[in-house]
């Protein structure tokens, strides 16, 4: 069990984040398929950040996948879409991602416009479910990532590398955070 919740100061402003890896229902936003249930799941991770700037903002970030790689080292080289078509994720694309290590090919399995999106992921021995969810707060909103997965790939990470995905996951959100508050190049 791993929980980190309070406040860390960051470049002159208060950032307040929680970071977990145990499942607390009475707090959860995520329309999970039965699969990916965090209280089946092999494994679970939950990351939020306050952000201050508009959900709008940060979902424009969120949905410009192609972008994630310029300021994003958790996204090993420039995601694909595999609708040639496509300018940004959208409900049922598909895409191919490169991250911690592994080539990935999520498919999109919801999307709220402005408020959550999720992909699902199926690879080998790997079964994953990742979501964002954004919550309208007075200053902007929180975001919020969590992640449940299942198989034997899971299984090498928890022994392994047991903080490498809610380490890059925190990562992740604190460069959004940065872009969606102006504080780095779009």
């Amino acid at each position: 069990m791993f929980v980190i919740a309070g406040s860390l100061k960051a470049q002159d402003k208060i950032v307040k984040c929680i970071m977990s890896k145990k499942y607390d229902p009475s707090t959860n936003l995520v329309v999970w398929p039965d699969e990916f249930n965090p209280e089946k799941a092999k494994w679970y991770i939950y990351k939020e950040i306050e952000i201050n700037a508009k959900p709008e903002v940060v979902w424009n970030i969120l949905i410009d996948a192609k972008k994630w790689h310029t300021f994003y080292d958790g996204v090993q080289s420039p995601v694909e879409f595999l609708d040639p078509n496509a300018t940004t994720l959208r409900n049922g694309l598909a895409f191919k991602m490169h991250t911690m290590g592994l080539r990935l090919e999520p498919v999109m399995k919801e999307f709220v416009p402005n408020e959550r999106m999720a992909w699902e992921v199926r690879r080998g021995n790997l079964s994953a479910y990742h979501a964002w969810v954004i919550v309208p707060t007075a200053n902007g909103c929180r975001l919020i990532t969590p992640e449940a997965q299942n198989g034997f790939l899971t299984f090498l990470q928890k022994v392994f590398q047991p903080n490498k995905l809610l380490k890059l996951h925190d990562k992740w959100l604190r460069l959004i955070k940065e872009r969606a508050e102006g504080r780095t190049p779009k």
